[in-house]
């Protein structure tokens, strides 16, 4: 069974390097993803200084870039590759759960003291130290912790200076404002 799994796999990978190879050029020209004459990732463009997309995720991009694109009709070819792109260079949560709160309970070193915290939801006084996987832990809290300063420093100042929406977009309920400066200055005099 497994075998057939991996010849699968394979043929599957092969017929996207083809495809990859074979559209190269455009891809190269239009997106400015370089794919090599071996059908290698080998450039991806800088959509946001001071961010690097999730570099587990390549193999989901590369496989939609092969599978996902409509490379013979021109207006899909590009929806679809924008959607692809955006889709990888999205700021998605990390694959380990959020250790902060209840998230801690999933970090148990056996199978038995986890399905008893998930009986006991409420008992997080259970989650002794010695219970716990503290390197598992110290990565989710890093990669937590990195996207947080992704977010903080790099997604927010770049959404300042570059996001430009139309008028149009702060009277069909797509921008809110929810707070205003002069205002809350005006509001903090009083006090």
């Amino acid at each position: 069974m497994s075998d057939v799994n991996e010849k699968e796999k394979l043929e599957i990978a092969e017929v996207n390097t083809e495809i990859l190879r074979e559209n190269a050029e455009m891809i190269n020209e239009y997106f400015s993803i370089h794919i090599d004459q071996g059908g290698n990732l080998t450039r991806l463009p800088v959509v946001l200084d001071q961010y690097t997309p999730d570099m587990d995720r390549l193999p989901e991009f590369m496989l939609t870039l092969g599978n996902d694109i409509a490379w013979d009709v021109e207006k899909e070819c590009f929806r679809t590759a924008a959607a692809a792109i955006g889709n990888f260079y999205a700021l998605h949560p990390p694959i380990l759960p959020n250790p902060s709160g209840k998230g801690i309970r999933l970090y148990k070193k056996n199978k038995d003291s986890m399905e008893s915290a998930g009986q006991a939801d409420n008992d997080l006084t259970s989650t002794d130290e010695d219970d716990m996987d503290q390197e598992l832990v110290a990565e989710a809290e890093a990669a937590w912790a990195q996207r947080e300063w992704t977010i903080q420093h790099v997604l927010f100042p770049s959404m300042r200076l570059f996001l430009k929406p139309p008028k149009s977009m702060a009277t069909d309920g797509t921008f809110v404002q929810i707070a205003s400066l002069d205002k809350l200055y005006k509001i903090f005099e009083r006090c």
